[in-house]
């Protein structure tokens, strides 16, 4: 799917829940502190903030959805863990060194 198609498939899915739920937009926006704008943005699959689609989900009352994405269950505890220590970051592996050459070996 391209980024488009994904966006318009997940505000079909929002709006979908949204009905099911029956909630008005009005009252959408004004839970979660979007605006009417952003909705309409939202549901013609134009991009949008990722804070106000944290709004929007908001006034849906399914903030929960977004914590089971990022489920915590995941993170790392020194306490009783078996795994070891999470990496502080992440980078590209080193490529094997070349051997020095200073060109005019020919």
């Amino acid at each position: 799917m391209t980024d488009e198609e994904i966006l318009k498939n997940l505000a079909e899915r929002f709006d979908a829940i949204r009905k099911k739920k029956e909630i008005k937009d009005a009252d959408l926006v004004s839970r979660g502190g979007a605006n009417g704008i952003a909705m309409g943005k939202f549901r013609s699959g134009e991009n949008i903030t990722l804070k106000t689609f944290v709004r929007l989900v908001r006034g849906l009352g399914e903030l929960d959805r977004l914590e089971r994405l990022f489920s915590a269950s995941e993170e790392w505890s020194p306490i009783g863990s078996d795994d070891k220590t999470p990496r502080r970051r992440v980078r590209d592996k080193k490529k094997p060194a070349q051997p020095f050459t200073w060109g005019d070996e020919e």
